[in-house]
């Protein structure tokens, strides 16, 4: 996967609109989050843009770490790259003007975090799945996705994505809160992006960006803190290193991964 950014114009409004371009496996490398969270930047400094747009192809949004860096690296160095997502995850989530996720297919853990983490978020119909799959390679969810999942899912299914690294078909997704629209296509759901970012854009920039900061002040601050709190786990909890390790190999290896249920419970 590479990022590619355009600028569109719509009733004279300019939207930032980042690509997720297919051009491999659509996965997750630390270079890769350091450069979405360079366009993010750019967008946010152009007093121009008021809006932006994550748009995926048709067909996987995002499935997730790349199993190849995560399988070349050292703990440390994989404790860098989840420092990465963490910090990928308060560049959107603090992103001050109106963010939206068109998600064409497969949203699996580092992209349902891209696309939760959006004001609003539309995906195709019948086209893949959206889901944190992060406990089913070991890895906890931590306290920022849990504060955003209590933002956007019912209090019922919050537990059940988290506990269970449950995946959600569209209409599923938009019936417990972690979508909020799904359409027949692609240029459906920029119809739906356009069509919204209409009506947020009666809103004045200056009360837009303390509503946001306001909405998101806790989920951001507990991403801040998180890479800190997971190199502690990894200390505390050292099975959890190991297992991902493993599944990262079994998803190459295509094959069910034989996770470790060694845990410190205190």
């Amino acid at each position: 996967m590479k990022l590619s950014k355009e600028i569109i114009t719509v009733k004279d409004s300019k939207i930032g609109v980042m690509k997720l371009v297919p051009d491999g496996p659509m996965t997750l490398t630390l270079p890769l989050m350091r450069e979405m969270n360079s366009i993010l930047k750019e967008f946010t400094v152009d007093p121009d843009i008021r809006a932006g747009i994550i748009a995926g192809p048709d067909g996987d949004f995002c499935i997730g770490l790349d199993p190849d860096a995560i399988l070349s690296s050292s703990v440390d160095e994989i404790g860098q790259i989840m420092a990465g997502i963490f910090d990928m995850f308060a560049s959107l989530i603090s992103f001050p003007k109106p963010l939206i996720a068109e998600v064409g297919g497969n949203a699996i853990g580092g992209g349902a975090i891209i696309a939760f983490t959006c004001d609003y978020r539309y995906m195709v119909d019948g086209k893949g799945r959206i889901g944190f799959a992060e406990p089913l390679v070991g890895l906890p969810i931590t306290t920022a996705l849990i504060l955003r999942l209590r933002q956007t899912m019912l209090p019922s299914a919050a537990s059940e994505a988290a506990l269970e690294g449950a995946l959600y078909k569209p209409a599923e997704a938009v019936q417990n809160g972690l979508l909020s629209e799904v359409g027949a296509s692609l240029e459906e759901l920029r119809k739906k992006s356009l069509s919204k970012i209409s009506v947020l854009n009666r809103v004045p920039a200056s009360a837009t960006v303390e509503t946001k900061r306001a909405l998101n002040k806790d989920a951001f601050e507990a991403a801040k803190a998180a890479p800190k709190l997971l190199a502690d786990l990894f200390k505390t909890q050292p099975s959890m290193v190991n297992n991902l390790l493993e599944a990262m190999k079994a998803n190459k290896e295509r094959r069910r991964p034989v996770l470790s249920h060694e845990a410190n419970f205190q």
